[in-house]
């Protein structure tokens, strides 16, 4: 669908918010003045709301046709009888008074007596099918009947009796211990009730044990044995079990346990678990030396500042703080820090005759961070170029490592706050189910 120009001529400009609607597309499309993208634009939202609008006068149209066919009350008081009972809405209005929304129940229509008793009939003749279940017939019941208290669709009620439950319920069910080889027979009758009129079904009904496969006779049979033998040896301290049973000799043997399997297979996946959980606690753990190292980098920095300003040379500074931090670890007055530990391996290096230059190389390269990269290119360019400006740039250093770890605190606090709120989402939760679970019960007191 494409708009006409002359149709977009005239509405052009007197859309709501189109001005807007320009600007943003002025934005999304950079170089261009927007009338294209602002005729497309329009083209697909008028063509989308015409298409809603048809759809919904085509509903609208077959939502009529169905209600006028659907209609129900004739000549202003009269609702048709259906089959079953349904519920019709309508609405009532006095002569003088308010409209009003009533429900009204429609029972069926009501049978004559004629009629009642030719259904009665009728069912009564087809009763025995719908009682049989899964059973062949009534002379061989070995599975449960279903007798029924009505039949769908039609206005009968229907009361069971029967001469005996000692192998049958009054809903059908079979009690199965009960059941004898020979058959038992009970005798039904249903009364059936219509409008008024009354009806009686009676049947005699042979009740078997159900045939059983070859190994459910086996267990059943073996289970008869088992209690025999208990009756035989219940004071006995053994309990005695079947050697033979059918001709055939019996063989037990305890049911082994599956825990050892069970275990074992849980013994390795707790070790694939494990495997995986300590490379990730290795990562985690570098990812804490890391932020370590840069909460530590302005005090380093500082100090390296301080003492080159008092007039030692840059190894030397570097010596004292690492010997000031030895002292400190081996007094137990100062926790593990990753950063002075690569800076006493870098003296170490320069002790054992490595070069300067390198030992601050190096040095750089085993923190793997920015900030410490550039801590030993300064160094390293002081040790080629000489001293002169050095100190400034590390003044400048020790500014933006300070803005550095105020960055990291904030980042550190959001992060805090973002753990913080899914306890915080479970806490309000709890206190809304303590709030509205005792209103709850109160109103419905």
């Amino acid at each position: 669908m494409k708009l006409s120009k002359h149709i977009w001529e005239r509405i052009r400009g007197r859309l709501p918010g189109q001005e807007a609607v320009r600007q943003n597309l002025k934005l999304l499309y950079a170089g261009t003045d927007g009338i294209k993208e602002e005729e497309l634009y329009y083209t697909e939202k008028i063509s989308l709301l015409v298409k809603v609008l048809a759809a919904g006068l085509c509903i609208t149209g077959l939502a009529g046709l169905l209600s006028l066919k659907e209609h129900s009350l004739a000549e202003g008081r009269f609702l048709p009888r259906q089959k079953y009972a349904y519920r019709q809405e309508l609405l009532v209005t006095p002569e003088e008074g308010d409209t009003e929304e009533m429900t009204v129940l429609v029972e069926p229509q009501r049978l004559s007596r004629e009629e009642s008793r030719e259904l009665l009939d009728r069912t009564v003749e087809e009763l025995e099918a719908l009682i049989l279940g899964e059973n062949i017939s009534l002379e061989e019941v070995r599975s449960d009947l279903k007798l029924i208290r009505r039949i769908e669709g039609l206005p009968i009620d229907i009361e069971w009796e029967l001469d005996s439950y000692e192998v049958l319920n009054l809903d059908g069910s079979i009690r199965p211990e009960k059941l004898k080889e020979e058959g038992s027979l009970v005798g039904l009758t249903a009364r059936l009730t219509c409008n008024g009129e009354e009806n009686v079904y009676r049947a005699c009904v042979k009740v078997l044990p159900p045939v059983l496969s070859a190994k459910e006779e086996f267990m059943q049979e073996l289970s008869e044995k088992l209690e025999e033998l208990q009756e035989k040896g219940g004071e006995q301290g053994q309990k005695e079990l079947p050697v033979q049973m059918q001709g055939k000799r019996l063989t037990w043997e305890e049911k082994k346990s599956s825990s050892p399997i069970l275990i074992l297979v849980l013994t390795f996946i707790s070790i694939l678990a494990l495997y995986g959980a300590k490379d990730r606690e290795l990562v985690q753990r570098t990812k804490e030396r890391e932020q370590q190292m840069c909460r530590d980098y302005a005090q380093i920095v500082s100090k390296l500042v301080l003492l080159m300003g008092a007039g030692m040379a840059v190894r030397t500074a570097w010596e004292m703080i690492v010997r000031d931090y030895l002292a400190k670890r081996e007094q137990e007055e100062k926790p593990l820090r990753y950063a002075y530990e690569e800076m006493a391996l870098a003296l170490r290096e320069m002790q054992n005759g490595i070069a300067e230059i390198k030992a601050y190389e190096n040095f750089g390269l085993r923190c793997r961070i920015p900030c410490y990269l550039k801590l030993s290119v300064l160094l390293e360019q002081n040790l080629r170029k000489g001293n002169h400006g050095l100190t400034r740039l590390l003044k400048a250093e020790v500014q933006e490592a300070f803005e550095q770890r105020k960055e990291l605190a904030v980042r550190a606090g959001e992060e805090a706050s973002t753990r913080l709120l899914l306890p915080m989402i479970l806490m309000l939760i709890i206190v809304m189910v303590l709030i509205l679970v005792p209103a709850g019960m109160s109103m419905q007191m």
